[in-house]
């Protein structure tokens, strides 16, 4: 089903006539906080479809306001960032941000929300993060907070109207349940400096599983790539170093590596990468994987202490890996490799973390991981709090932001200040000495980057802006844990923009709390023993049973129908 509907969406995306769709005007919450009202840019119905972005967008400037979750202990604000500065320039419009921590983002946006006083934009994370709308975006809209988008990103985002076009991947992400533009994204790009242009193209996991590479090497062994090599491992692990795996407190890897070994996942997933919800906890498959981890547990191949180990924490105690217990584990992209050595917490200076593509049962089998990095994410949503007759430079402001000159500036900064062009250097980009030595005391040149260039909020995202940097500083191991991690897929992963309604959310929380603790709670007996999997595993089911886990696959269920059954109503005329 999935690629019947992809090839539905990419014959949609061929469509060139798009029908104007306007849904019903959305009244103003609260005062605007934008500094002009109507301006000659404004037009009415009338108007033809903008093809060509042009700057500036405003001749007379424009503020708008934009809550986000964002912190830096070099700046107080984003609007001190040089790129937004430089982009205020370019556009006519300047962005006043109230910036909120990532901790307290969650908190600070339900009361945003309870408020009644919106920010013009919300820019907002990805779906089990911080900044979710309850409901959806539809609900967003119903409830008078969110304004639908979809009659201006035909009239007036022509480059983002062509991305969606374009790529049935981002377009399927991009538009609601509804079928409506509700909010515009970031996208994972690439930019091609020779060529001048920007190349869509998804960020691999920027997390995984690593092994310790240079006891591999003083034992004479290969990174293991089956279930029964990584056993072998262990064991010469533990012989000789006194070490094990690290097993999260709920009992897993993280991300479900070695579970998607059987295909399936500590929670719900897709039944061989199909279209029907499953539950890994209730499947054979779990029960075989307890046995495995079980057996495991008792040879003294996993922590010991995992149970009371800070899962939360693990991939950022540098510690933990450092003090030569754990040989195989998670880690950051910027965390494998020789980190632990250069940042001092290790003497040790042949240690190396190198990343591994989680092992399957048998050689040559499909690593369907259920993780990967997403090539539309982060909704940046528009509230009715912006008036109606500023929407159009708004919207034109908006689209600029998937242009090669944004990417550019978000990913390096201004050319002569933050970055040269050299079309002789390996880099194309490359960063001046501001960037690579800055004066500040203590400052980084990672840091010194952030002042100048922005790579989390809407628009053309460059992941790969970075490399340069990471070179001069010796780190080779950011691109070889992508080109490892990248190797795997997340074919059995529900998608992640998969949303349940209000009413759906009200009760699957009802419903899943006590369940997931259930199943953390359970894993982790069987696994240490306190509970015999052999005798107790029926019982078990049974009370997942009573519990009505089945309505909570019901429910997830009813929001991957949907999510892959979205129809864009800007077609609607053009079939």
């Amino acid at each position: 089903m999935k690629k019947r509907l992809l090839a539905a969406l990419l014959a949609l995306s061929m469509v060139t006539a798009f029908a104007v769709s306007c849904g019903d005007d959305q009244g103003s919450s609260s005062q605007s906080s934008s500094s002009v009202t109507a301006s000659d840019e404004s037009s009415g119905e009338e108007e033809e479809i903008v093809t060509e972005i042009t700057l500036p967008i405003t001749e007379e400037p424009v503020t708008f306001t934009c809550w986000k979750a964002w912190s830096s202990d070099y700046l107080t604000n984003l609007s001190e960032n040089y790129a937004f500065q430089e982009m205020a320039r370019l556009t006519g419009v300047t962005i006043d941000f109230t910036c909120v921590p990532a901790s307290a983002a969650k908190e600070k946006f339900g009361l945003l929300l309870a408020s009644g006083e919106y920010t013009d934009m919300i820019d907002g994370e990805n779906p089990g993060e911080t900044v979710v709308y309850p409901g959806g975006l539809d609900a967003g809209v119903s409830d008078g907070i969110l304004r639908d988008m979809t009659e201006y990103v035909q009239k007036y985002m022509p480059n983002y109207r062509a991305l969606l076009e374009e790529y049935p991947e981002i377009l399927q992400v991009a538009i609601t349940d509804e079928g409506k533009n509700v909010a515009c994204y970031g996208i994972r790009a690439d930019i091609d400096g020779p060529n001048h242009e920007v190349v869509v193209r998804n960020e691999p996991a920027w997390c995984g599983m690593a092994i310790r590479q240079d006891w591999l090497d003083e034992l004479n062994l290969e990174i293991p790539t089956t279930i029964d090599e990584l056993h072998d491992v262990l064991v010469a692990f533990r012989d000789n170093y006194g070490a094990w795996m690290h097993l999260y407190q709920d009992g897993t890897i993280g991300n479900d590596y070695i579970l998607s070994a059987y295909g399936v996942t500590q929670d719900f997933y897709m039944i061989d990468g199909g279209d029907t919800v499953g539950f890994g906890p209730t499947t054979e498959e779990y029960k075989t994987y307890l046995k495995l981890m079980r057996d495991w547990y008792a040879e003294g191949l996993i922590d010991p202490d995992f149970v009371s180990t800070n899962s939360t924490f693990i991939l950022t105690d540098n510690e933990y890996y450092a003090n030569d217990k754990c040989g195989v584990g998670m880690s950051y992209h910027g965390t494998s490799g020789r980190y632990h050595y250069i940042n001092g917490y290790t003497d040790n200076e042949d240690m190396y973390l190198r990343a591994m593509v989680a092992p399957v049962l048998n050689e040559g089998d499909e690593v369907v991981t259920t993780w990967q990095s997403m090539p539309a994410l982060r909704a940046h949503m528009t509230t009715t709090n912006l008036p109606e007759e500023l929407m159009p430079i708004y919207a034109k402001w908006l689209d600029w932001h998937y242009t090669y000159d944004y990417a550019v500036l978000m990913a390096y900064g201004i050319e002569g200040e933050s970055y040269e062009i050299d079309e002789n250097s390996e880099w194309y980009f490359v960063f001046t000495d501001r960037i690579k030595n800055p004066e500040t005391p203590g400052m980084t040149p990672s840091a010194a980057k952030g002042l100048w260039t922005q790579n989390n909020i809407v628009g053309y995202m460059d992941w790969t802006s970075g490399f340069e940097l990471n070179a001069l500083s010796g780190n080779t191991w950011t691109e070889e844990s992508y080109e490892t991690w990248e190797q795997q897929t997340d074919q059995i992963m529900l998608p992640m923009y998969a949303s349940l309604t209000t009413e759906e959310s009200q009760e699957y929380q009802s419903l899943y709390v006590d369940i997931e603790s259930y199943v953390a709670e359970n894993t982790v007996q069987f696994i240490v023993g306190s509970k015999d999997i052999d005798t107790e595993w029926d019982a078990y089911l049974a009370e997942l049973e009573n519990m009505n886990v089945d309505r909570c696959v019901e429910l997830k269920q009813a929001s991957v129908d949907r999510y892959y059954n979205k129809h864009w109503v800007l077609a609607d005329d053009a079939k």
